[in-house]
């Protein structure tokens, strides 16, 4: 046997006609497109799709909510569901906050012990452009890869990236302590570019276990990426 269909309750239904109807019965009939009713439906769906695996804490199930089972639900190609859910974000946005999506993800990320990298799966496009962009709003990146779903950073980046988050002076404080660090590590003589830690430990080849170490407690307990990378790294051993 298929896959369950997804159900819509009949107030769902009455609502979900009512939105139809809107488009069509207000002296506007036939205005909308192919794409735009397509648009709406998956709207419809993917609404319902979140509601039933959003937990109380606001994470989402990501795997029941994938591009392969929405794909394989709808009999579309999974780069027209990405593309959809892009596209329904702009017109029909779901509010979400992406420091609780992206933290929930952490625990799942890998480390390349060669390229020294943590490899981060993100399964949903629109969690991808706000990490993305809220990081280029601050003025750092993130490094683009072939498959679109992977973020992919130096260790050293992890700091620039929980600092983000940090409040103005806190961030002075952890600032200060590396700067100790630095001193303590006989490289003193390296300058430290506030605006591109994570560059500045690079040259400075700094021990990132010590580093990480004795840094993580600086952290804010409400940061909630700092956090889970934190959590992260104490499992994989830099702690």
């Amino acid at each position: 046997m298929g896959d369950k269909m997804i159900s819509f309750t009949d107030e769902e239904k009455i609502n979900a006609f009512d939105e139809i109807a809107s488009c069509f019965y207000e002296k506007n009939f036939g205005q909308m497109t192919k794409a735009d009713i397509e648009l709406m439906m998956f709207h419809f769906y993917l609404e319902k799709k979140v509601f039933e695996n959003t937990a109380s804490d606001g994470t989402l199930d990501y795997n029941e909510c994938s591009d392969y089972k929405i794909s394989k639900e709808l009999g579309i190609t999974q780069q027209r569901v990405r593309n959809l859910k892009v596209r329904k974000q702009l017109v029909y946005p779901i509010e979400f906050t992406w420091e609780t999506a992206f933290a929930g993800l952490i625990k799942n990320a890998r480390y390349d012990y060669t390229s020294k990298k943590v490899i981060i799966n993100i399964p949903d496009p629109n969690l991808y452009l706000e990490i993305q962009n809220y990081l280029e709003e601050k003025g750092s990146y993130i490094e683009k890869q072939l498959n679109s779903k992977v973020m992919k950073f130096r260790v050293e980046y992890f700091i620039d990236l929980c600092l983000l988050s940090e409040p103005e002076e806190n961030k002075k404080r952890i600032i200060k302590s590396i700067r100790s660090q630095l001193k303590e590590s006989d490289k003193n003589d390296y300058k430290l570019i506030e605006k591109d830690i994570g560059k500045s430990l690079i040259k400075s080849s700094i021990d990132l276990a010590i580093f990480l170490n004795s840094t993580s407690h600086l952290l804010s307990g409400d940061n909630q990426i700092a956090q889970a990378f934190i959590c992260f790294f104490k499992n994989i051993g830099f702690s």
